[in-house]
């Protein structure tokens, strides 16, 4: 879903498959818009559900600067986030084909809650990061935390930059992978949760195996309680694997989940 100045956009679905988007307020064609600054900046907020939104938001933005407007965009969750190798046959690269495709399209600032990597700041042009540091703060408060985990030292390097803020311990796995397929066969725990309210904090939960592995490595190392906050919830198979596996409780962006 996209939204303009937080009103989803008129999308407009023709008989032979294609779409546009259009009949946006009548305030954009008489410069109402513009009546207190100059240049303006519309935001558009992008909640991502399928790739072929990113038609719509070419449309907008071309709409919107043929108006003279100068757009903003925030990015709830980053598509192709994940997909940030090199180019090859042999590696997941489609973040850099997004990214140059987004970058034609002419957006003042782009803002992106929680990137999966920084590579993603390096290829979108005028971006910067946003953390969920209130909806972390409540949960970690909500679940009497007093020990955070990360799954890997990247996590680490990343959110303790993140949420320096959050005056917490924390300690963090390192993954052993089958070498193979590349499957997570184990983890080690760099640190001691015994009698700790952990919290285990990364950005995409998406199947969850390296949860549920983490958790049991928690579990049996003494945590006395384990949670779960990810900023972007996909959740492919499903909320209750999560929970059978030791989890009791889990957050996201939104809230926690049920």
């Amino acid at each position: 879903m996209i939204y303009l100045n937080d009103i989803p956009i008129n999308i407009t679905m023709f008989p032979d498959g294609t779409s546009q988007v259009w009949k946006l307020d009548k305030g954009i064609e008489y410069g109402a818009w513009n009546r207190y600054s100059y240049p303006f900046h519309p935001v558009v907020r992008w909640e991502f559900s399928y790739e072929g939104e990113f038609m719509h938001l070419a449309q907008l933005s071309m709409l919107l600067r043929s108006y003279g407007y100068f757009p903003k965009l925030h990015i709830k969750y980053l598509p192709y986030g994940r997909q940030d190798k090199h180019i090859s046959n042999h590696t997941t690269f489609a973040l850099t084909t997004f990214a140059m495709l987004l970058n034609t399209l002419g957006f003042q600032q782009i803002t992106i809650c929680d990137p999966h990597s920084l590579v993603a700041l390096s290829l979108i042009n005028n971006s910067h990061a946003v953390y969920s540091i209130t909806e972390l703060k409540e949960a970690i408060e909500s679940t009497q935390t007093n020990m955070l985990c990360y799954p890997d030292s990247g996590a680490v390097n990343k959110y303790t930059y993140a949420y320096c803020i959050i005056e917490l311990p924390y300690i963090y796995g390192e993954k052993e992978r089958e070498q193979e397929t590349g499957k997570i066969i184990n983890y080690n725990l760099m640190g001691d949760p015994s009698g700790k309210n952990v919290l285990i904090v990364d950005d995409i939960c998406d199947g969850g195996m390296t949860f549920k592995l983490l958790t049991a490595k928690l579990l049996t190392a003494g945590a006395s309680k384990v949670n779960l906050f990810v900023t972007h919830g996909i959740f492919s198979k499903g909320l209750k694997t999560l929970y059978e596996s030791g989890i009791e409780r889990i957050f996201t962006q939104d809230g926690e989940v049920q």
